[in-house]
C-alpha cells in the first residue's frame, strides 16, 4: 500500500478493521475510508486531478496543481481490484464496486456498481 499526502493540511483517515491490499491512496485535500472496508489490489484513490490542463501554456502544465475534491468511502464498502476512485466521489455504506471500475460519481448505499464509468446495477434495502 502507498499513502501519499501532497499538501500541508491534507488528510487520509482509514477506519478500524479496514483491509487494503497494494493500493495507492493520494490526498491533496481529504480521503476518508470507513470501518470494515475491503479494498483489493492495485486500486487508485485520488482526490485531485494532479495538474491543470493549461492548454494556453502546456509547457507550464508540470508546474500546476489540479483542483481537489474530497473522497468519502463509508463503512463496509468492498472495492474490487484495479479500480480507480476519482475526486469528489462518495461511496455509500455497504456498497460493492466491481473489479476494474472507474468511479466518477457517487454510489448510493447498499449498491453494486461496475464499469467505466461505474454505474449502479442493483441496489439492496439497508439491513436493520
Amino acid at each position: 500500500m502507498k499513502l501519499m499526502i501532497d499538501k500541508k493540511g491534507a488528510e487520509i483517515i482509514i477506519g478500524d478493521n479496514t483491509r487494503i491490499h497494494g493500493t495507492c491512496i493520494h490526498a491533496q485535500e481529504s480521503i476518508h475510508i470507513g470501518n470494515n472496508c475491503l479494498i483489493a489490489a492495485n486500486c487508485q484513490i485520488v482526490d485531485s486531478s494532479g495538474h491543470e490542463l493549461s492548454f494556453n501554456n502546456v509547457k507550464n502544465r508540470i508546474k500546476t496543481i489540479g483542483k481537489t475534491r474530497p473522497i468519502v468511502i463509508h463503512d463496509n464498502v468492498w472495492i474490487g481490484a484495479n479500480t480507480f476512485v476519482l475526486p469528489g466521489v462518495t461511496i455509500g455504506e455497504g456498497s460493492v464496486i466491481g473489479a476494474g471500475s472507474i468511479v466518477v460519481s457517487d454510489i448510493p448505499p447498499y449498491s453494486i456498481a461496475r464499469g467505466n464509468p461505474a454505474v449502479v446495477i442493483k441496489t439492496y434495502p439497508a439491513n436493520d
